[in-house]
């Protein structure tokens, strides 16, 4: 009787999910001691097998930090194996887990790009913390458990009873500790929020007021609004680190930005919108386009050069140091082989040792944006394709590639640009582009310096006026 029942039960269970009536799974964050947190996830679709995340952007043996995985069949405790670090398997279906997740600050690189705790404050990605099944296919709601005085923040809103609920599990990030300072502001009908670490000598306000120069430029860039409210998480190391300066990344609709207060220099205010000009761009490339396939070479490598292009309009920059920017980029490009396409580059980013997504990218940005200000006298350059990207890309599902290449390609200037620069294993050599443009590329030694020649044609300097250059 007691089987017939518990099937019965079952079957009903089962028939919610399939119809799609069921609430989002619920997932309970737990703080009890520094650097691990307790995951238990309710009301999940019946599942016997969990699989997390074992790597991310070159951080490695993330499964190995899951332990103590327990799974439970309405109240039944089932027998869980152990295939490989984090991977579990289970006899029968289950709809309760529990498990821990140890995740102390390992090396400063991965600072940005997995979930750390300490004893203060917190980074939680939930991509590396929840089942990659959850991530990829489900909403959640979340709770937390946190030690007294720790507060929580994300972009997400709180209901009434302090819960999250989040559609897009993987892109989600909530910044956990104690005293953090928030400041926000409304900035073209969306608000932006800033989230800083009270360690950090900084004023919330003044980096609340750099990122939105930077958000304003880019809404007027694409014209395109954002579909969620942007938020930045400011962070202090929480590890020792001499090198590092400062790590970034943009995940969803969350800037993390990790600052080495040892290094942190008077002149940050400055510095910080510079960064900001290539992380907040990530909040609209890629993030708010549903494109598919390795496409790094677009949203890496051009996005540093259209952040380089909106530091020099927001007069972070001056026309010399964006020209010594571009020359720097040069040498590091030319400092090791390139023999792949920047598609190739794409797919192998995190397992190779050259920057050839960024370097490369960037630099055929820069040979792109300067043919089109040729063609157009300077009238247009890459900064207008972006409006027709989201006018023509937001919202549709496509291979990236194929569309970013159809549309950069779409004029006849510009027809031959992808089997050259793109597509192409060929070495870029900007001693052989530059001329016509009113540009040469000078070597002292062992660097380069890209210049203004000193003769130029009305064309030349109509094209280099567009850019930024004032003399």
């Amino acid at each position: 009787m007691f089987r017939l029942f518990a099937l019965s039960s079952f079957l009903c269970l089962w028939a919610v999910y399939a119809t799609g009536q069921s609430s989002k799974p619920t997932v309970k964050v737990s703080i009890h001691t520094p650097s691990e947190v307790q995951i238990h996830i309710s009301d999940l679709p019946p599942a016997a097998s969990w699989s997390f995340r074992n790597s991310y952007a070159g951080a490695l043996g993330l499964g190995e930090k899951i332990s103590g995985f327990q799974a439970k069949r309405f109240d039944e405790r089932l027998l869980v194996k152990t295939i490989t670090p984090g991977e579990y398997r289970s006899e029968k279906l289950a709809e309760n887990v529990t498990y821990l997740v140890s995740i102390p600050p390992s090396r400063s690189t991965d600072l940005a790009h997995v979930s750390w705790l300490t004893g203060e404050s917190g980074l939680l990605m939930l991509a590396d913390l929840l089942p990659e099944s959850l991530s990829a296919e489900h909403g959640a709601v979340l709770e937390f458990d946190l030690p007294i005085g720790w507060a929580v923040h994300s972009h997400v809103m709180p209901d009434e009873g302090q819960r999250y609920s989040v559609d897009q599990v993987a892109a989600e990030v909530f910044f956990v500790g104690r005293g953090l300072r928030v400041a926000s502001k409304i900035v073209r009908d969306m608000n932006l929020q800033v989230v800083i670490d009270t360690k950090l000598m900084l004023n919330e306000t003044d980096v609340l007021k750099a990122a939105a120069r930077v958000l304003e430029e880019y809404s007027d860039l694409t014209r395109f609004k954002l579909r969620q409210n942007p938020t930045i998480l400011v962070a202090s190391f929480p590890v020792s680190d001499s090198d590092s300066r400062w790590k970034s990344e943009t995940r969803g609709s969350s800037v993390m930005l990790l600052l080495n207060q040892e290094t942190l220099a008077k002149n940050w205010r400055a510095q910080l919108a510079v960064i900001f000009t290539h992380e907040i761009f990530h909040w609209w490339v890629p993030n708010s386009l549903l494109l598919t396939g390795n496409y790094d070479w677009f949203f890496e490598g051009f996005t540093l050069y259209v952040g380089l292009q909106a530091a020099l309009r927001l007069k972070l920059i001056g026309f010399e140091e964006y020209l010594a920017t571009l020359s720097r980029v040069y040498d590091s490009y030319l400092s090791y082989p390139d023999e792949q396409t920047l598609i190739e580059a794409s797919e192998k980013r995190w397992t190779s040792s050259n920057p050839i997504v960024y370097d490369k990218g960037m630099l055929a940005a820069f040979v792109y944006d300067l043919t089109r200000r040729s063609a157009t006298k300077g009238k247009t350059g890459l900064g207008d394709q972006y409006r027709a990207f989201f006018s023509q890309l937001a919202g549709e599902p496509a291979n990236a590639n194929d569309v970013i290449i159809r549309l950069l390609t779409s004029s006849p200037e510009t027809a031959g640009f992808s089997k050259s620069y793109i597509e192409s294993r060929n070495r870029i050599e900007l001693e052989k582009i530059l001329t016509p443009f009113g540009l040469a590329v000078e070597t002292t030694g062992r660097n380069s310096h890209i210049n203004v020649r000193k003769q130029l044609t009305d064309d030349q300097k109509r094209l280099l006026r567009s850019l930024g250059y004032r003399k």
